[in-house]
Formats: structure tokens, C-alpha cells, sequence
């Protein structure tokens, strides 16, 4: 145990601090509607779910939905390249529980959350073709599934709120391009 006042010791206290916020937002599998509304609010950030909207957008949409899609596909894809990257670098292991499914199986690391940034990407992005009250439901929408991931336990707060803070900074550079 590191000593108060050594350089490290804030590091430790903000780590237990983001562990026991992570464990009051978990829902327990006995709360099984909440669970199912987690489970629904966590998969609709679900990449193949958006790549396959994009898609369908750009093949059938007229060009204010093809518009949609490409922004949707591009921000998919860089939002995922740079959570994944970032995931290889910093390694950091999902939270200890019952939150093992598909993508945990696959990506054993938290940090970045690849939901969190994709979800704030698509925000940032697809907020300069929404009416006002779009954002707003959009941005509700993110929030709910960075929550989700942390209560079905396969994301720290941290690690939401890195994958937010992601998202946005890569769906700001992209909407330069767009």
C-alpha cells in the first residue's frame, strides 16, 4: 500500500474511487427488466447495428441520406480504430463480474470504451444535420449507453468517460472534413 503523499498515492485513490462508483451503478442479474433495458440501451451502440444503417443509408438514401451514411460509416470506423488502438495501449482489464458476453470475449480490455467513443462520435458528427432537439435525444441516447455499459459491468465510469472524451475529439476533427 502506498503511503498519503507519495506520487502515486492520488492515482490509487481516483482508481478505488472509479471501481466503487463502477459497482453502485452495476445491476445485478435478479433485476432482470432493468437488466434487459441495459442489455437493449448497451447493444444499440453496437458497430455492425450503425455499419449496417450506413449502409443501407448509402445504397437506398437519397443524398441528404447518403450524407447520413457516410458520416455515419467513417466515424464508425475511426471511432473504433482509435478506441481499439488506444485499448492495446493502455490495457486495461474490464471490470471483475457478470458482464462477460460477445465483445468481452473478443476485447479483453476497457479503456478506452469503444461504445462511449462511438456513440459521442456519432453525436459530434451527426449533430450539424439534426434539429437541436435531435442532438439533444442523440446525446441522451449516448449517455444511456456509456451507463449501460457500466451497469451490465463491462466498463468502469473511466472508462466510459474516456470513451466519450475519444468520440468527441474524433468526431470534431472528422466534422472538419465533412
Amino acid at each position: 500500500m502506498l503511503r498519503r503523499g507519495t506520487p502515486a498515492a492520488p492515482l490509487q485513490r481516483f482508481v478505488a474511487f472509479d471501481r466503487r462508483l463502477s459497482a453502485r451503478l452495476a445491476i445485478s442479474r435478479e433485476a432482470r427488466c432493468l437488466r434487459l433495458l441495459a442489455l437493449i440501451a448497451a447493444h444499440s451502440g453496437d458497430s455492425p447495428l450503425w455499419l449496417t444503417g450506413a449502409v443501407a443509408a448509402l445504397v437506398w438514401g437519397d443524398a441528404a441520406w447518403r450524407d447520413f451514411g457516410w458520416r455515419v460509416l467513417v466515424g464508425t470506423l475511426a471511432a473504433g480504430a482509435i478506441t481499439t488502438a488506444l485499448k492495446w495501449l493502455f490495457r486495461r482489464q474490464r471490470p471483475p463480474g457478470e458482464g462477460q458476453g460477445f465483445y468481452t470475449r473478443f476485447d479483453r480490455h476497457a479503456f478506452p470504451s469503444g461504445h462511449a467513443g462511438r456513440s459521442a462520435c456519432l453525436v459530434a458528427l451527426l449533430a450539424p444535420l439534426l434539429p437541436p432537439w435531435g442532438t439533444a435525444l442523440l446525446a441522451l441516447w449516448a449517455g444511456l449507453v456509456g451507463l449501460a455499459r457500466v451497469a451490465l459491468q463491462v466498463h468502469f465510469v473511466s472508462d466510459v468517460i474516456g470513451g466519450w472524451t475519444t468520440g468527441i475529439g474524433v468526431g470534431l476533427v472528422l466534422g472538419l472534413v465533412f
